[in-house]
């Protein structure tokens, strides 16, 4: 039996050995740092933070190219607005800054599907855009529901430049695209397989968790219906607690927090769209994965709102430059700026709360 860690929470215990429950890309990406500066010497806050800086300029020139195509009409200045909300305004400032390995794992899943939406934008190989989803595969599954969004960029992409676009040209990139994030699902299964001796188990089950959430798990499966209530609740109806004469006046839910209260400004994303393939992608990205994650087990607990937003962060930034029109209106600056606020608090809540 091996020596058990000084901390075994959130860790899986199986056949004599402890394991951390997640897709491995966090540790592969770091193996390289761990051999020039020594494992212990690395610092997994910054190694996040370094890409949670990347995640903000990646969205930053994925507007810009949204600009360039004119698939947007803000000026390319204001768009600065939206990548200050997508950086400090959501949940993407506190589990950027935190390193926990479960919250790298999240960072790392922005930053690859912003490259697999820029890669589309860029018009590179299906081959490259696939890369790019399995990777984030790799670090949390649930990438896999943001393809629809980059399948859709592409084939309005290849419209807008002239190529007719036909069954035959859409199979051919789908194809080409799934290869890549076929090669990350299968690893995956192996990478199970090989601690756990089971393809799909990935070690939630029994790992040494939340009680609530473990007993879920085992009583209900990792997604089910039955979990879809008290989702839906956690992701638009918890609120803080209000506290006036304690250290925090305002103590969020551990569990999650409503979205809206979180990040204020996206309120701005109730409106009409157009059908447009890319904006219909969007949407059919954010659907896929609210659909999943209102079947999910666990919510994320313990967070400052709800940190599974993530997942969806992209196309509801670019969708959100949709909505604004031509011109960033003074309020939605002033909820940018309230947003910015709620999750400076949160972040220092959720670091020393």
């Amino acid at each position: 039996m091996s020596r058990p860690p000084s901390n075994t929470h959130d860790l899986t215990f199986y056949n004599g050995h402890w394991y951390v429950p997640s897709p491995p890309i966090v540790a592969v990406l770091m193996m390289p740092l761990a051999y020039l500066v020594g494992g212990k010497n690395i610092s997994t806050a910054d190694f996040s933070m370094f890409f949670s800086a990347s995640n903000a300029v990646l969205v930053f020139l994925i507007l810009n190219k949204l600009v360039d195509r004119q698939w947007i009409k803000l000026p390319r200045k204001s768009i600065l607005w939206l990548v200050l909300l997508f950086a400090f305004g959501t949940p993407h400032l506190w589990v950027g800054i935190s390193g926990r390995f479960w919250f790298v794992s999240q960072i790392l899943t922005v930053t690859f599907l912003a490259l697999s939406v820029f890669a589309s934008f860029k018009s590179w190989s299906p081959w490259i855009v696939g890369f790019f989803i399995g990777l984030s595969v790799s670090a949390r599954p649930n990438g896999l529901m943001s393809w629809p969004f980059v399948f859709a960029i592409a084939m309005q992409v290849m419209r807008e430049d002239g190529q007719t676009i036909d069954l035959k040209k859409m199979f051919a990139w789908s194809f080409k695209s799934a290869i890549p994030i076929l090669i990350a699902v299968l690893s995956l299964l192996w990478y199970n397989h090989a601690r756990f001796d089971n393809y799909f188990d990935f070690g939630y089950v029994t790992i040494d968790g939340d009680p609530v959430v473990v007993q879920n798990a085992k009583t209900h499966g990792l997604f089910s219906t039955y979990y879809i209530p008290y989702n839906l609740r956690v992701m638009f109806l918890y609120l803080p607690e209000i506290h006036p004469d304690g250290p925090w006046p305002f103590l969020p839910s551990g569990a999650g927090m409503n979205i809206f209260l979180t990040t204020p400004a996206l309120i701005y994303l109730v409106r009409r769209y157009e059908g447009r393939w890319w904006i219909l992608g969007a949407w059919a990205a954010v659907f896929f994965n609210f659909a999943l994650l209102i079947m999910y087990h666990n919510t994320g607990k313990d967070q400052f709102g709800y940190r599974y937003i993530l997942d969806a962060l992209t196309p509801l930034t670019v969708l959100l430059a949709v909505s604004l029109g031509k011109k960033i209106p003074w309020h939605f600056i002033l909820f940018v700026v309230l947003s910015i606020i709620i999750n400076l608090y949160g972040a220092n809540w959720f670091m020393n709360g």
